[in-house]
């Protein structure tokens, strides 16, 4: 028997309408096809008394098959309110197969599409997810078609719950093929809306299955739909997808992002400026000493990171502090967190790692070394 919450199977049937009165007695025994043929008598007669009186034959649905044909039935009739919040009383498993089954049904019900698509605005964010199987499981191209026309009109806030449950939706049925409305998406929402969002929903398209690596041809397609979202944002909004791509692996495509994150920072003979230095650290007759050996970085814009190019040549430089006892390790080394206008601006980023040696009680000399020019 259908496993309906106790709340539904102690409420009392409203009064019906006189007229009606004899189509609402079939409630008590109609099984099956017969009770959705009622059902849809009873929605012939009085719209507004058959929605108020769908629990009472829900009632009689003792299985999914009725439950089934019952909801198609008031879906035919337009009598949505109820139909929309009748998963409420229906466990999880049931609730799943009602709305998954409803879903399938839209591939020969045109109203089914129409009852799902107005559910977007009708219901509250909670009752909306419930229905996600059923658009999961629509094949109608309508139903798709309105699902990519809402996921390309982002809400002008930074986070809608019932927008995100439509994205999600999307992106669990098309998968990777999901990331060009994504792009769009993002790139509208881009001032004020779910933009971040967004960004996790692309690479959640293309992520691998049970935690898998995603392929090939899945991250590239990722890679070229997150560069065209950077293309089209603000500078700031565009160094965010900069980063996820240079997490992702995609230096390079990171890297071709530079001019439009950092225009005033392009150098008159193209390229980019970066500050980078080493730490030479000793103990000279009990003081402690630092000589940062600094270097002007110019790099012609083919990298997101520039420190694994920089490390060898700047600990190969000739120490400075040969008469004291050395530091054990490695010199450590540090960049420029991003390309710099100018060499004074490489002096002022030095300036700073001078400070904060000189803080922690350190003597401290910058050392100038050559032009690391990379190619």
């Amino acid at each position: 028997m259908l496993n309906l919450a106790l709340g539904l199977a102690l409420l009392s049937p409203p009064a019906a309408a006189g007229p009606c009165d004899g189509i609402v007695k079939k409630a008590a025994t109609a099984k099956g096809e017969a009770l959705a043929a009622a059902y849809g008598e009873l929605a012939r007669c009085d719209k507004a008394v058959a929605e108020a009186e769908y629990k009472t034959f829900m009632k009689g649905a003792t299985d999914t098959d009725a439950l089934h044909a019952l909801s198609l039935a008031a879906i035919r009739a337009e009598v949505w309110n109820p139909v929309w919040k009748q998963l409420e009383y229906l466990d999880y498993a049931t609730r799943d197969e009602v709305a998954e089954r409803l879903g399938e049904a839209c591939a020969t019900e045109p109203k089914v599409v129409t009852f799902l698509s107005s559910s977007y605005l009708a219901l509250r964010d909670i009752e909306f997810q419930r229905w996600g199987r059923a658009f999961n499981a629509c094949t109608a191209a309508e139903l798709d078609a309105w699902v990519l026309s809402q996921v390309e009109s982002p809400p002008d806030q930074l986070f809608d719950e019932k927008y995100n449950s439509v994205v999600t939706m999307f992106v669990k049925k098309q998968r990777a093929a999901a990331l060009p409305a994504l792009a769009r998406g993002a790139i509208k929402a881009a001032a004020n809306g779910p933009y971040d969002a967004l960004l996790m929903q692309m690479d959640e398209a293309v992520s691998g299955e049970l935690g898998g690596e995603r392929s090939a041809a899945d991250a590239q397609a990722l890679e070229a739909a997150l560069v065209e979202v950077a293309s089209n944002v603000d500078p700031q909004k565009a160094k965010a997808v900069a980063d996820r791509l240079a997490a992702a692996g995609s230096g390079a495509a990171a890297a071709r992002l530079l001019p439009r994150i950092f225009p005033d920072r392009v150098q008159p003979g193209g390229g980019f400026l970066y500050g980078a230095a080493s730490v030479e650290e000793g103990d000279c007759g009990g003081e402690k000493s630092v000589v940062i050996h600094l270097a002007e970085v110019t790099d012609p814009g083919r990298r997101w990171l520039i420190l694994p190019e920089v490390e060898k040549p700047l600990r190969a430089v000739k120490p400075k502090l040969a008469k004291c006892t050395a530091a054990a390790g490695d010199w450590p080394v540090a960049t420029s967190p991003e390309p710099l206008k100018s060499a004074k601006d490489v002096e002022a980023w030095a300036a700073t790692l001078e400070k904060a040696w000189s803080d922690k009680g350190y003597t401290v000399k910058v050392q100038a070394e050559k032009v690391i020019a990379l190619k």
